[in-house]
């Protein structure tokens, strides 16, 4: 049995390997770079950006390795069956930037390192145009309003400046905490760009509300 009866019998040469996987580890590293400076979650984690530059160059010997053979890649997806992912990535935006990662390792792992370098570069372009014009930030100005006051109706009769600070609400509840003479009410409310939750807590507390709290839904945290 020669040497080349040993090796994988595929149609790339050593360079053309190496090529690859040097391809899928510069795309990966940019990629990775552009998650993180794009991230505004409450949490960074430095686990998920390893895993963003691991995660191409492993596809990419994948891909290398099954090529065009049939059981090569009928035993990939019987090997797969059997590992059990249990972590759960509860941002959407995430299990978009683990597919870019995906798709920038089949590329180079097949070779067309034209479509992987323009693909990433024009989804990395986009990824930062929309971070700048502030369309990442949408669901952080969402928050949960909550304050006391003795009026049925305490919106009506808050100042001026503070409901401008505030560019969409919604009731969420009401509870009479002194028989008809105090109530509490919790809003579902939005803020306008220029707002920040503790300007809304001050120009909030002025005699009408009392108590005010703003919180941050559980669905907006990244923990």
């Amino acid at each position: 049995m020669n040497l080349d009866q040993l090796l994988l019998k595929v149609d790339l040469s050593p360079a053309q390997v190496l090529l690859s996987f040097l391809v899928a580890f510069a795309l990966a590293f940019l990629w990775a770079t552009v998650y993180r400076k794009t991230h505004s979650g409450v949490a960074y984690t430095r686990s998920f950006f390893l895993s963003l530059i691991m995660i191409p160059p492993i596809v990419a010997m994948i891909m290398m390795a099954i090529g065009s053979n049939i059981a090569l890649s009928l035993g990939l997806v019987g090997s797969l069956s059997v590992i059990r992912f249990r972590t759960v990535v509860k941002d959407t935006k995430d299990m978009t930037f683990l597919f870019m990662a995906i798709a920038i390792g089949l590329t180079a792992g097949a070779n067309v390192w034209l479509v992987g370098i323009l693909g990433t570069i024009v989804v990395a372009l986009i990824a930062i145009v929309m971070t700048k014009a502030g369309h990442n930030q949408a669901s952080s100005a969402d928050y949960i309003l909550i304050f006391r006051s003795d009026r049925q109706d305490p919106w009506e009769a808050l100042p001026a400046g503070a409901k401008e600070l505030i560019s969409w609400r919604q009731l969420r509840g009401v509870t009479d905490i002194a028989q008809g003479q105090d109530f509490e009410y919790t809003y579902s409310v939005r803020l306008t760009s220029k707002a920040s939750p503790e300007r809304v807590a001050t120009e909030f507390s002025n005699g009408v509300a009392r108590q005010v709290t703003m919180i941050t839904p559980e669905n907006h945290l990244e923990l």
